[in-house]
């Protein structure tokens, strides 16, 4: 986590309670999964190794396409310098919420018109937390996990108006995680709690009842986590033994989880989009420095490119993609951002 945020004393005990090295032991109430294989550890990220899709791409992809990639400040502002929050669309708006401001952790949930709107306060957390997922379940906004003071195992459904509602635990606490929709169901996969990360990989349906699809090879927390078809990508992370650059497939069908390939440097805390047929990774930490580097990664064949910089070196944005436009909301570089990011595939 991160270590000073501006001068604000307390910052270093709040996010040390979100990310400590370690492993989980299983926990009670999540349903057994088949046994995950750690075959094709060597794949690199400049080979061209199996389909991890069953041989389903990335719509508007093909191997060997080169999309190319613009990323500005768009002339959105958040009212609040935040990082570490959750973003979702909601039509033509963005709707953030909660996340970590220079007085600490916010149960904010703002919403920003795309057109260039009033910003509203629409409403609040009922357990405030940073460092959460989030993923839009059968028509609800969730907010997943996450922390404060500790972790929390709190599933928050986010109301259109008004406080949210608290309609389901997680197995375990879990902050620092991600979480993506793979057909009718929502996958959580890395973070942790408790000193421990956890490799288990779960997935529901209703945000109240999980069950095991599979364990990481490399439990990570603050990975970039992306979906494409029936596959769940965790790229790069942070491990017990520091920033990793490996890139881990779930094949949620089957039940399994492997290493695929390799980043060209080490990278955590950074934000995943699906744009344009590419995975495009943006920003993120490397032994606790910014980043400014855009990266696209091929779901076929897992070839990486730099294909755009930040404005700015940063970390810990909310990603969200809305009619085909990525945005990275706030974030931090030497202290929370209040700024909006656009990557347009051109």
């Amino acid at each position: 986590m991160l270590r000073r945020l501006g001068a604000i004393a307390c910052l270093a005990a709040v996010i040390a309670g979100c990310g400590s090295a370690g492993s989980a032991s299983p926990e009670r109430g999540v349903e057994s999964a088949p046994a995950s294989s750690s075959a094709g550890l060597a794949a690199t990220a400049t080979t061209a190794p199996t389909n991890t899709n069953g041989g389903t791409s990335a719509a508007g992809s093909s191997a060997g396409s080169s999309p190319h990639f613009v990323a500005q400040l768009s002339g959105l502002r958040l009212p609040t310098p935040t990082s570490r929050g959750v973003a979702f669309p909601a039509g033509a708006s963005i709707v953030l919420a909660g996340g970590f401001t220079i007085a600490g952790t916010t149960g904010s949930v703002v919403q920003v018109p795309i057109s260039g709107g009033p910003i509203a306060t629409i409403g609040s957390l009922e357990h405030p937390v940073h460092d959460a997922a989030g993923v839009v379940l059968a028509g609800s906004m969730l907010v997943l996990g996450g922390g404060a003071a500790t972790q929390d195992a709190w599933i928050q459904r986010v109301g259109s108006v008004g406080r949210s509602v608290a309609q389901g635990r997680l197995p375990a606490p879990r902050a620092d995680l991600g979480a993506v929709i793979v057909g009718s169901e929502a996958i959580v996969v890395g973070g942790g709690a408790g000193g421990g990360d956890d490799p288990r990989v779960l997935a529901t349906s209703d945000g109240a009842h999980f069950r095991l699809v599979a364990s990481l090879p490399v439990a990570v927390r603050y990975a970039a986590v992306a979906a494409v078809g029936g596959t769940v990508f965790v790229i790069g992370g942070a491990a017990s033994t520091g920033d990793v650059a490996t890139i881990q497939a779930v094949d949620v069908a089957a039940g399994t989880a492997r290493v695929v390939g390799q980043l060209p440097m080490t990278v955590s805390h950074a934000a995943a989009l699906i744009l344009g047929g590419s995975i495009v990774i943006a920003g993120g930490r490397r032994a606790g420095r910014a980043l400014d580097a855009v990266l696209a990664i091929d779901p076929t064949t897992l070839a990486v490119r730099t294909v755009a910089r930040l404005p700015q070196p940063m970390s810990d944005a909310a990603g969200v993609v809305v009619g085909g436009v990525g945005y990275l909301v706030g974030g931090e570089a030497a202290h929370p951002l209040a700024t909006i990011v656009t990557i347009t595939p051109s």
